[in-house]
């Protein structure tokens, strides 16, 4: 054989084997922090620590707002979150380690924007796994400590303004806020939720993207105060007279087939599961069994 071609073929064989050793085994995951955290807290830390202890060569990726830990916590309170999961699909496009797709995880309200990324941008997830998220919405703030008068008027006053358009480009509780005994004033004024959730316009997009996942695994804590109702975690609906919990699927998210969760409820791509604790409390064996059973399996 000529030298040149040797060469050239040799180089060729070495590229391919090149391109071949740097993909990975397993998936990458996403993880999206909730209200008050931040993307790179100890908290957090110490859950990239959990994975790495099980899958130590996978790919961690944890969403950010502002690089600066302390900004990014504001921004987990206040902000746009249309604006905020704008920024975020385009975060999550650039990065090279994802475009062969990922699975995700969110805490609390990181679950319910990580599904509302899916949706509005069509990003390639595999597992989506929300932990306390407040996919149906809430009608009530977290319960305060007993006497505490501050943060009583607090929510009062919050409850009294919840659809002022200010409040709702702005407060980001607020902008999930969902009350059946008012549901059309949220329906005229909610700017995120009911547009994420289909209950106005109807935007097939959105139910085409969240069907094309493999799976959702929706998490509740049995014992949550913060997230009221708690079981919105599930997708459960609320009567619109007594505020009493409608199961997903006797619900018009599923009637309607309002994002998509029909097709994986009817394809049985969608578990329920549990945790008897308050919200976010989460022990590591559970922990450690999510990651396991949905995170980082081998690209197929």
């Amino acid at each position: 054989m000529h030298v040149g071609k040797f060469v050239l073929n040799l180089l060729s064989t070495f590229n391919v084997l090149k391109k071949i050793a740097v993909v990975p085994d397993e998936r990458p995951v996403v993880f999206w922090h909730g209200m008050g955290d931040s993307y790179n807290s100890s908290a957090m830390q110490r859950v990239f620590d959990m994975v790495y202890e099980l899958k130590p060569n996978i790919f961690i990726h944890s969403i950010y707002l502002d690089g600066n830990n302390l900004n990014d916590q504001k921004k987990s309170l206040i902000g746009d979150v249309n604006q905020q999961i704008d920024l975020v699909c385009n975060q999550l496009t650039n990065i090279t380690e994802l475009e062969n797709g990922f699975d995700m995880i969110g805490f609390s309200q990181g679950g319910l924007f990580a599904r509302a990324a899916i949706e509005k941008c069509g990003l390639k997830v595999h597992n989506l796994i929300t932990f306390g998220s407040p996919h149906s919405g809430v009608y009530d703030l977290p319960k305060c400590s007993q006497n505490d008068w501050a943060c009583e008027n607090r929510n009062k006053f919050l409850k009294k303004q919840v659809w002022n358009e200010r409040v709702q480009g702005s407060i980001i509780s607020a902008q999930y806020f969902r009350d059946p005994l008012d549901y059309d004033n949220y329906l005229e004024h909610s700017k995120f939720l009911s547009h994420i959730n289909n209950e106005v316009e109807r935007n097939y997009t959105y139910s085409e993207n969240l069907s094309r996942i493999e799976k959702l695994i929706l998490i509740q804590f049995d014992k949550d105060e913060t997230l009221i109702p708690k079981d919105s975690a599930w997708f459960y609906d609320s009567d619109k007279i007594s505020r009493l919990s409608i199961p997903f699927n006797e619900s018009r998210f599923y009637e309607n087939d309002c994002v998509g969760l029909k097709k994986l409820y009817d394809e049985n791509r969608i578990e329920y599961l549990n945790i008897d604790e308050g919200h976010m409390r989460i022990n590591d064996e559970f922990f450690k069994n999510i990651i396991n059973n949905y995170v980082g399996q081998n690209f197929k």
